[in-house]
């Protein structure tokens, strides 16, 4: 057995404890602080860039001159959100009274991504009275109180229209956007009487249909905090893929600006974690006739899997197939798409109270 002295060398002496744990304390003691500081810092949104600067950076990208120009503001929903919106009146004096089409843009993004439909080869602006629409929680309009979700956006699309008072309109959306427009043809069919679906969401999808980077958003615990680590380059690598590889520079700088901004950065996040196709029961319900426009080669939303699926659902559907299109057809394929659309936009509608 040990004697007393070997135990006694053996046990720091008292005073090597109290140092060794006051030290201890002070440590989590400064973590705490630091923990909290760092806490009241992104509930005051450090780090976030505020939604005036938001939207003048974006406006001042060259290509987003024109709808700087074309901006109607000053207006509100019913229910208090802002309306953006920018209005490209039709240059054919006969056709100003016609039907207005109405483009809604996806997510994160901002109705900058209608540029190549709206001025690049086959230009949709001029030959139809056509207006973009700035959605609650994203770009320009990212001064809003969360939470987001995708029948939040839906009515701030609705609530835009009856403001600008705009009605049997031909809406037009891609991606969650388009998801927003077929949720206002169903839910307030006064609104709508054609609707163009570009790649969009609001079917059930699988967890393996499901993109990597969504799977990080939908299950990340700190995925909102990832406004504090965007960058371009991350931005671009999200992108790239679904413009072969080579997104454009302006476009890239757009969406990044508007992820500068935590609210938007949080739309994001609540409407990833919002997908669940928890409505496809009501495509049904949708009276307008629709256009669906599908990239071949979309990663999120194959034709063959969701383009079908939406026209065996949607009781007057038709789906036109964009080869080696993506998820953005509009943008990769502007003629062919504003050729579908103003053809579509100018038949006939033979639906009850429509024009």
């Amino acid at each position: 057995m040990p004697s007393h002295q070997t135990r006694i060398a053996r046990t720091k002496p008292l005073h090597l404890h109290r140092a060794a744990g006051g030290a201890l304390v002070r440590l989590l003691g400064a973590l705490l602080l630091l923990l909290v500081v760092v806490w009241a810092a992104i509930s005051v949104g450090a780090g976030s860039l505020r939604p005036a600067e938001v939207q003048r950076r974006i406006l001042d990208l060259p290509k987003n001159a024109v709808f700087e120009g074309a901006m109607v503001t000053g207006r509100v929903t019913a229910s208090g959100d802002p309306v953006l919106a920018a209005h490209f009146p039709c240059s054919a004096d006969e056709a100003v009274a016609r039907r207005p089409i109405v483009l809604v843009h996806g997510t994160p993004d901002t109705m900058g991504a209608w540029w190549p439909l709206l001025f690049g080869p086959g230009a949709l602006a001029g030959t139809a009275d056509v207006w973009t629409l700035e959605v609650v929680g994203h770009g320009m309009l990212g001064d809003a109180e969360g939470p987001f979700s995708f029948q939040r956006c839906a009515d701030h699309v609705a609530g835009s229209l009856d403001s600008l008072e705009l009605s049997g309109v031909t809406l037009v959306g891609n991606s969650y956007g388009g998801e927003f427009c077929w949720r206002v043809a169903a839910d307030r069919p006064d609104l709508v009487d054609r609707l163009v679906l570009i790649d969009c969401s609001g079917l059930p999808r699988s967890d393996d249909q499901f993109l990597p980077e969504e799977v990080k958003m939908r299950e990340w615990s700190v995925a909102r905090l990832g406004y504090l680590l965007n960058s371009e380059d991350r931005v671009a690598f999200a992108l790239d893929p679904h413009f072969d590889g080579a997104a454009d520079e302006e476009r890239v700088r757009e969406v990044f600006l508007g992820l500068e901004n935590r609210t938007n950065w949080g739309a994001m996040i609540d409407l990833v974690r919002d997908e669940n196709g928890e409505r496809a029961g009501d495509l049904v319900r949708i009276e307008a006739p629709t256009l669906l426009v599908f990239g071949e080669l979309d990663q999120a939303y194959s034709p063959a899997a969701f383009g079908a699926e939406f026209e065996r659902r949607i009781p007057d559907a038709r789906l036109e197939v964009i080869a080696g299109a993506g998820h953005y057809p509009h943008e990769q394929e502007p003629a062919l798409v504003a050729g579908l659309l103003q053809e579509f936009h100018d038949l006939p509608v033979t639906r009850p109270g429509a024009r």
